[in-house]
């Protein structure tokens, strides 16, 4: 019992100071979270920039549903006259559309079950890619940046929601530089968030969901960014 005792003493004041250490952790993550959502796209869904691709991150609720809106938007200018199709690679060809980490038990009809009624009456297999090989961001990175340059694209339009958009692209540009076959040839990423989250970002904190969500995608931030980072292929 005496020996018992004095474990106890010993261990107390590690254990309280460690238990203090995580509570302060999870504190300032708490002060800090919002910093993931400090960011700016490059696309507002009106002024469409040339693309190859519309690459969605699968797995957000609502993000497959707004990136085929996106494309449709890209389709509608693909039937304008020449003198007009700007935002288009070739005249009359929308970008491909890209679905990176749709699972391995997918196919086209879970897809195309995402998409609204005017999309799925214009859009084709062949031009969309179902990539259902990765599992996390970083290999959704991975995987299209091995597509993306076996087809010599230049430029992207990366979609994912709100919350995971600045560890999204801080991913895929680095993955993309990392990979590129010459550092002249660097595929482009341009980004356009998705609000489809049942919590708004400048009041995450109102809700448990929203606490969670965030909290959660702030800790993988800073791995990435500050911890150690990506690893060698």
């Amino acid at each position: 019992m005496i020996f018992s005792r004095r474990i106890v003493s010993k261990l107390f004041p590690i254990v309280f100071t460690l238990g203090g250490v995580l509570l302060g952790g999870v504190g300032l993550a708490y002060l800090l979270a919002g910093e993931i959502y400090d960011y700016q796209d490059s696309v507002d869904g009106v002024h469409l920039p040339q693309v190859d691709a519309v690459v969605c991150l699968a797995g957000g609720r609502g993000r497959i549903g707004a990136a085929g809106d996106l494309w449709y938007r890209y389709w509608e200018l693909s039937r304008t006259p020449l003198k007009e199709a700007g935002p288009v690679p070739v005249p009359g060809t929308p970008p491909v559309f890209y679905i990176s980490g749709m699972g391995p038990q997918s196919n086209y009809g879970v897809f195309a079950r995402q998409l609204r009624r005017g999309v799925k009456e214009v859009i084709h297999p062949e031009q969309v890619v179902l990539e259902t090989e990765s599992t996390n961001t970083e290999s959704n990175a991975r995987w299209l940046a091995r597509y993306a340059y076996a087809h010599r694209w230049e430029r992207v339009l990366l979609i994912t929601s709100s919350y995971h958009m600045k560890r999204a692209r801080y991913l895929f540009e680095r993955v993309l530089k990392e990979m590129a076959p010459s550092p002249d040839r660097v595929v482009a990423v341009e980004t356009f968030s998705v609000y489809q989250d049942p919590f708004d970002p400048e009041e995450w904190r109102e809700g448990l969901h929203g606490t969670r969500v965030t909290l959660t995608e702030y800790f993988k931030w800073i791995y990435y960014r500050y911890g150690w980072g990506l690893p060698k292929p």
